[in-house]
């Protein structure tokens, strides 16, 4: 992945590209939106308080960090956390294809509304799709696409705290034979 990379405007205002982190071959993947303030200046994936919901997540799950593999859609800080635009998640899809085809996942957990968009391919709010189960091929790689709760979203909505640590126990679930029929 280019780390001076030019594709949007999302350079101009960015610290560096936050590319990912974890095991390289994890069985599981987690798909952010974009980094935040935190992620942009530490050069990592989830390391603010929206990291610290998703460790209580990924402790509920049976995982730690460094069994699976974060991400985001968008590899740079979008102005003010705003959401990403159109043309930026578009600049910034093939680098994320390119990390499914590599890493291989049987699973991928889509965080929020534009990671289970981009994932699950349906145009729908996160409500819609959350908890859903879908089976797809991603990048050539056969998986599952669970959509959840951004763990941001359940530090603004608390009542949303709930239905997200309960996408772990599907999560954990999945981790058993995520490809039955």
């Amino acid at each position: 992945m280019d780390l001076a990379c030019t594709r949007c405007d999302l350079c101009a205002t960015r610290t560096q590209v936050v590319v990912g982190k974890g095991d390289e071959h994890a069985r599981v993947m987690l798909i952010g939106e974009a980094p935040g303030k935190n992620e942009d200046l530490g050069g990592a994936p989830f390391i603010g308080a929206a990291g610290q919901v998703l460790d209580e997540f990924l402790l509920a799950a049976g995982l730690a960090r460094d069994e699976i593999y974060i991400t985001n859609v968008v590899k740079c800080r979008p102005p003010k956390n705003r959401n990403p635009l159109p043309e930026e998640i578009d600049a910034c899809h093939d680098n994320l294809m390119e990390q499914i085809a590599s890493i291989r996942p049987d699973i991928i957990v889509a965080l929020g509304t534009f990671a289970a968009r981009q994932m699950v391919g349906i145009d729908a709010p996160i409500t819609a799709m959350q908890e859903q189960i879908y089976k797809r091929s991603i990048a050539g790689v056969a998986c599952v696409v669970l959509p959840v709760y951004h763990p941001a979203a359940t530090i603004y909505n608390r009542s949303l705290k709930g239905v997200f640590m309960q996408s772990a126990s599907t999560l954990k679930e999945l981790m058993k034979d995520p490809l039955q029929e």
